[in-house]
C-alpha cells in the first residue's frame, strides 16, 4: 500500500507519496476520511512556526490495522485525541496528561499529522464516533475540546462578562461552550458573514474596531494569535480580571513581547495559557447537538490541493476548510 502525505520541511510544502506505515504493538493505522485545517497548519504553512513532518491534528478515520487483541477496534470511525503521553510520569499521575514530561502532539511535535491518506497513533488516541454523527461534525472534535479546556481555566458564574477577541471557528465554537455557563459572552470580530452566526446563536456580537477600551471585562479569551489583538486584551480586561490565551503569537526570530507587561503588572490581571482538552467530551458535545458545528464548514479541498493553499494567509480565518484525502 502507498499512502500520500503532505509534507512540509525547510518552508518546502510538498505532496508525497511513502510506504505503507510500520505499525508496532499499541498503534493503530487509521484512514483518513476528514481532516480540518487548523490555525496551527495555516502557521507552519505561513511559514511563522518552524516545523519539519506531516501537519494536521484535526482528523476524523476509520481504523484499518490493529493489534489482534484489540479486533474490536477494527473499522470502527474514530476521532484521533492529538495527545500522545507516556502515562507514567508525575504529571501524568496527576492527571496533567497535557503537562507530560515526554510529550508528544500529532501534527505538531514528535508524530506525524492527519494530512495524509493515512496515520499511526497509539490506541490510546482513538476515540469512538457514534453512528449518528457524521465526520463533517466529527472533524471539530478538537477545536471544541479547546474550547472546554478554556471554559475551565477560569472561575465563570452568573453573568460573568466575557469578551471573545476572533471570529475565526476556534472563536465561535468557544462562545458557544461559554455561553452555555450562562456567561455575558461578546464575541469581536471583522467577517460579518461569521458575526451572524452569533445573531442566529443568541450571542452579542460586534466588529473588533468599533468596541470600546474601557476595562471592564472579567474574562477576555483570545484565539486568533495576531499581534494587534493580543495586545488589545489589555483595554478589553478589568482590573484582577484574566486574559486567556489560546493561540501564542509566534513569529520566527521574533522574541519580543505583545502584551505591555506593566499595564499586566499594574492591574494584577491573570495570564493564563488554554491548550488542548477533552476530546471524548467534546465528541459528546457534538453527538447530543449542545454545540452548532455545521454551521462553521467553508470549503472543502482535496489533499492535492493543501499544498497550493497552507500558506494563504486567510487560511486561519473565516469557515473551516475540510479536506478529504
Amino acid at each position: 500500500m502507498t499512502i500520500r502525505c503532505v509534507h512540509v520541511e525547510g518552508g518546502e510544502i510538498q505532496l508525497q507519496s511513502r510506504a505503507e506505515p510500520i505499525r508496532e504493538a499499541g498503534q493503530a493505522i487509521v484512514e483518513i476520511t476528514r481532516a480540518g485545517l487548523s490555525h496551527l497548519d495555516a502557521a507552519i504553512g505561513q511559514g511563522r512556526v518552524d516545523f519539519t513532518g506531516v501537519p494536521g491534528q484535526e482528523m476524523v478515520g476509520r481504523v484499518t490495522q490493529v493489534d489482534s487483541e484489540q479486533e474490536e477496534w477494527k473499522s470502527a470511525r474514530v476521532v484521533i485525541d492529538p495527545l500522545i503521553n507516556c502515562s507514567q510520569c508525575r504529571w501524568c499521575g496527576a492527571g496533567l496528561r497535557s503537562q507530560c514530561s515526554d510529550l508528544r502532539i500529532i501534527g505538531r511535535s514528535g508524530a506525524d499529522g492527519g494530512l495524509a491518506t493515512h496515520v499511526v497513533v497509539p490506541l490510546t488516541s482513538l476515540v469512538r464516533i457514534p453512528d449518528h454523527v457524521d465526520d463533517d461534525a466529527a472533524v471539530f472534535a478538537v477545536p471544541v475540546s479547546r474550547a472546554i479546556q478554556a471554559a475551565r481555566q477560569a472561575t465563570i458564574q452568573g453573568q460573568t462578562y466575557v469578551t471573545i477577541v476572533g471570529d475565526n471557528a476556534l472563536a465561535l465554537l468557544t462562545a458557544q461552550v461559554l455561553v452555555r455557563l450562562n456567561a455575558s459572552v461578546r464575541v469581536l470580530g471583522g467577517h460579518e458573514t461569521l458575526l451572524d452566526r452569533c445573531e442566529r446563536w443568541g450571542i452579542r456580537h460586534r466588529r473588533r474596531e468599533e468596541a470600546g477600551h474601557r476595562a471592564d471585562q472579567d474574562i477576555v479569551v483570545e484565539c486568533t494569535g495576531e499581534r494587534p489583538a493580543v495586545a488589545a486584551t489589555l483595554g478589553f480586561v478589568r482590573p484582577r480580571g484574566t486574559i486567556i490565551q489560546m493561540i501564542a503569537p509566534r513569529v520566527v526570530g521574533d522574541r519580543g513581547t505583545t502584551l505591555d507587561l506593566q499595564k499586566l503588572v499594574d492591574g494584577e490581571i491573570r495570564l493564563i495559557g488554554s491548550s488542548f482538552g477533552p476530546v471524548r467530551e467534546a465528541v459528546d458535545l457534538i453527538a447530543t447537538d449542545q454545540i452548532d458545528v455545521v454551521s462553521l464548514v467553508g470549503v472543502r479541498k482535496r489533499l492535492e490541493d493543501v499544498p497550493g493553499i497552507l500558506s494563504d494567509p486567510q487560511l486561519a480565518t473565516g469557515r473551516k476548510v475540510l479536506v478529504t484525502p
